[in-house]
Order: C-alpha cells, then structure tokens, then sequence
C-alpha cells in the first residue's frame, strides 16, 4: 500500500494538468487511481500520467488542446 504522505505529495505536484491547466476529477473530467504502488491522474483533454510511489514517472501521454 502506498504511504499517505508520499500520497498526498504526489497528489498535490498533479493537482492541476499541465497541459491544460483543468483541476476537475470527475463527471468524465478527468480521474485518479490509486493502486498498491502506483498514481494514475488523467484529464478530459487526454493527459495520462502514472507514477510509482517515489514519484518516478512510469508512463506520460501528452493531451491536445481542446
């Protein structure tokens, strides 16, 4: 399980996408998922990233401007 501090660190650096700047999760917005050692935030303009727990990027899709 991931550690809640690393967590929320992670969290907060992905809070807005750099792409297009949004900051909603949800409602097909965008999403989260947290899994055992791994970060997923995806964006409505197609922004994709996961990292693992030490925040090292394991996967980047860049979004299009919409």
């Amino acid at each position: 399980m991931m550690d809640i501090d690393k967590l929320l660190e992670i969290m907060a650096r992905y809070e807005e996408c750099p792409v297009c700047g949004s900051t909603i999760i949800g409602d097909g917005q965008g999403g989260i998922v947290v899994e055992d050692k791994t970060y997923t935030r995806t964006c409505k303009c197609g922004f994709k990233i996961t990292v693992d727990e030490d925040g090292k990027v394991i996967a980047e899709e860049g979004g299009v401007n919409i």
